[in-house]
């Protein structure tokens, strides 16, 4: 019974924090001016107090991270562009319309040198909220030779180290 009652106090605050992030993110997105069609909300690694946050349209997408301890009414966003256009080059094939409806719209294209690589921003980035810029977790290179055999969560807890835990429990902390 105390193990059912501890787990729904947990859901519950949980959702509590999924309320209270979605409600400031709407609001720091207008104030910020920053338009959308579609967004979401995601905790980062192992926990519930740091939050991914993704809000964009076609042409390319806003990357963030909130703290429910963050006092500011701001997010730090990065932009990353859709680059649709890099899939001309590509044949639109089954597997690719494939990838497009699994990240549900939310993706982006880029180029590794010469491979296009098609990132599903819903996965999140690697440290992201230490690194604004790092690849993200769910990638898959766009050519018939490349290995995509693990494709999910590609290095998700690379570069952990004691460095990167004490960066994710400052971010937690606030800004």
């Amino acid at each position: 019974m105390m193990g059912l009652v501890m787990s729904g106090i947990y859901l519950s605050y949980c959702v509590l924090n999924k309320a209270m992030i979605n409600k400031d993110v709407k609001y720091i997105l207008q104030n910020q001016q920053i338009k959308y069609t579609r967004y979401f909300t995601t905790p980062t690694t192992l926990q519930n107090w740091l939050w991914y946050v993704v809000a964009g349209n076609d042409s390319g997408y806003y990357i963030g991270y909130r703290s429910v301890f963050d006092s500011k009414k701001e997010i730090d966003f990065q932009y990353f562009p859709r680059n649709d256009r890099l899939l001309d080059s590509v044949e639109d094939t089954e597997g690719l319309q494939k990838l497009k409806r699994f990240s549900q719209e939310f993706y982006t294209v880029e180029k590794w040198s010469d491979t296009l690589v098609f990132n599903d921003l819903r996965f999140g980035q690697i440290m992201g909220w230490q690194h604004p810029r790092n690849n993200f977790v769910f990638h898959y290179f766009l050519k018939d030779s490349a290995d995509n055999t693990l494709v999910v969560q590609r290095g998700r807890l690379a570069g952990w180290d004691k460095n990167a835990f004490n960066s994710l429990l400052s971010r937690i902390k606030g800004n």
